[in-house]
C-alpha cells in the first residue's frame, strides 16, 4: 500500500499508462559495427518546418582537449555538411575538453567535448538539406571515436528519427555470459 501511495504522490500510477514519462530501454555497446543502412532517411522540407537539426554523439573519442584539433575537425565537418562557415569560436573548458560554436551561413554548429570521459556532443542546424552521415564520418575520424550516433530532428515536430547508429560488438566474454544467463 505504501508503494502505491508513493507512486500516487509522484504523479504515477501502476494501473494506467502515462505519456508524461517514458523509459529509455536502449543499451550502449562497444567495438563498432554498423547496423542498418549507412544513408539517412530523406527529411523533406515543408512550410511547417524551419530547418533540420542533427545531433551527433561521439563515444571513446581522443584529442578532445586540443583546440587546434577540434577547430580542424569542426571545419571539416561543416564543409562536409555543405554549409558555409562564417565564424568559429572554440575554447578549452575547465576539467579538460573543448566547447565552442560555429556560425554558419544558414544555421549553427556547436561542439561540447569532455576529454575525461571521451565524449563529444555536436549539434548542427541548417535550412538546407544536411548530409549528417558525412559529418559523422569526418568527426569520428578526426577524433578517433569508438562509437558514433546521429539523431535527426525536424523543427516544429516531436518526431525523432535515428538516421545512423553505429553500435559496437560485445566482447566474447559478455556474449558468453548473456548466453549462459539465457540458458539458465
Amino acid at each position: 500500500m505504501a508503494f502505491n501511495d508513493t507512486l500516487f504522490q509522484l504523479g504515477m500510477d501502476l494501473t494506467r499508462s502515462s505519456t508524461a514519462q517514458k523509459e529509455d530501454h536502449s543499451r550502449a555497446e562497444f567495438n563498432a559495427e554498423v547496423q542498418g543502412p549507412v544513408t539517412s532517411p530523406v527529411v523533406e522540407q515543408s512550410v511547417n518546418t524551419a530547418g533540420t537539426t542533427i545531433f551527433i554523439d561521439l563515444h571513446g573519442a581522443k584529442r578532445l582537449d586540443d583546440v587546434k584539433s577540434a577547430e580542424r575537425a569542426t571545419k571539416r565537418a561543416v564543409e562536409s555538411l555543405g554549409l558555409k562557415l562564417k565564424s568559429l569560436h572554440l575554447d578549452r573548458v575547465a576539467g579538460g575538453g573543448v566547447s565552442g560554436v560555429a556560425l554558419l551561413s544558414s544555421g549553427h554548429f556547436s561542439l561540447q567535448a569532455c576529454s575525461r570521459t571521451g565524449f563529444a556532443a555536436v549539434d548542427a542546424r541548417g535550412c538546407a538539406g544536411l548530409k549528417p552521415e558525412v559529418a559523422l564520418l569526418a568527426l569520428a575520424d578526426a577524433f578517433g571515436a569508438r562509437e558514433a550516433v546521429i539523431q535527426r530532428k525536424r523543427a516544429l515536430s516531436d518526431l525523432d528519427v535515428p538516421a545512423l547508429r553505429v553500435i559496437a560488438k560485445a566482447p566474447r566474454k559478455a556474449q558468453r555470459q548473456r548466453a549462459q544467463a539465457k540458458a539458465a
